[in-house]
Order: C-alpha cells, then structure tokens, then sequence
C-alpha cells in the first residue's frame, strides 16, 4: 500500500503524484533519470535528488529494496511515466510513483530548484 494515501494507483500499478505532494517529504526517494548535464541546465533539478540514468533503470531496475517508496523524475514526465510501468511489471517494486509533468510541471509551479550539483548517483 502507498505511504501516500490520496495518490492514485493506475492500472499499471504504479501511483501518481504533483509536485506539491513531493515537496519537502523525507520519506520518498526521488530519483531523476535525466542525463547529468540536464541537471544543472534548463530546469535545473530538485536539490537532494538521486540521480541514475533512465537507460540503467530500463536495464537492470534501481539498486533499492522493492518497497522503498521512489519517485522518478524527467523532463516532462513521459520518460519517467515508461520507465515506472517497468519497474512495477518487470522488477516487481511495490511502491513506485511518477511525477506527473516532470521538472517542466515542478518549474510551472515555481517549485524550488538547483542549477548546482547537489544530487547523488544510485
């Protein structure tokens, strides 16, 4: 069950969250899956974010338990939206949910970015 009660649950087993549910909780794992260089550029990324890149999670999952509450992030969502389905259907993690919208939507919001390195590798 999702620490996150009021998140819904789509038919592919992952949950979805805005931004405003992310903001400052300590209990979720917010992992972005964008290349490096994207993070301290364009939409800059959330501070204190793990960062491993979408194509090792599509290869070989997130070196987590499987029910660590994470949460992946992209640019724009679609990304992170692919890459949680495979989570859930092909490595079997429990908690997964997608930031709808992405670091685009977290942006439009005015939600607190870092255009510094304050990230660390998964």
């Amino acid at each position: 069950m999702a620490r996150i009660p009021e998140a819904p649950l789509t038919r592919h087993g992952y949950y979805e969250l805005r931004p405003l549910d992310v903001l400052g909780r300590t209990d979720l794992v917010l992992v972005d899956v964008r290349p490096l260089v994207d993070l301290t550029r364009g939409f800059g990324h959330i501070a204190g974010v793990r960062t491993r890149l979408g194509e090792e999670v599509r290869k070989s999952g997130l070196p987590l338990p499987k029910d660590t509450p994470v949460v992946l992030v992209c640019n724009n969502g679609h990304e992170s939206r692919r890459l949680v389905i495979a989570l859930v259907a092909e490595f079997g993690f429990t908690e997964v949910f997608h930031l709808v919208g992405g670091m685009l939507r977290w942006n439009g919001e005015e939600r607190p970015v870092s255009m510094t390195p304050t990230w660390t590798a998964l």
